[in-house]
């Protein structure tokens, strides 16, 4: 049960990240956009966030978000889980102070998180075995 909903933790940060992707916009993560709907910089607020900043720092969005949970599913070990949930809340931690900015996408960790608390208190250890 644990391992599936670290997996569906998995498909969630990519699916967000597909997203910010395909149809992100600069308007979305610009706090200049939000404020009046324009920017004074080199870029159009409809502009495409992977056109404008590049597809590094969507990749590291994606890595952010997605290789926690993911090195927890395979690895299936109790403090790999906690670990896991212990690096979303930084990750989402970094969104909220960087709420301004592209890397605010950081926020969308939080779901994660609540996700990922309920895989690792579902995790049961399996037991040690013996050397007979």
């Amino acid at each position: 049960m644990s391992r599936a909903i670290w997996w569906v933790t998995v498909v969630v940060a990519s699916a967000f990240v597909a997203l910010v992707w395909t149809s992100g916009s600069m308007g979305d993560v610009s706090l200049e956009c939000s404020k009046i709907g324009e920017s004074r910089s080199y870029y159009r607020c409809e502009d495409r966030i992977v056109d404008t900043i590049g597809v590094w720092p969507v990749i590291g969005l994606g890595l952010l978000l997605a290789a926690p949970p993911l090195f927890a599913a395979v690895t299936m070990r109790q403090w790999v889980s906690w670990s896991a949930v212990a690096m979303l809340v930084c990750a989402s931690i970094a969104g909220l102070i960087n709420w301004s900015s592209y890397w605010g996408e950081l926020l969308s960790a939080v779901p994660l998180v609540v996700l990922g608390s309920v895989a690792a208190a579902l995790h049961k250890p399996r037991p040690r075995r013996v050397a007979t």
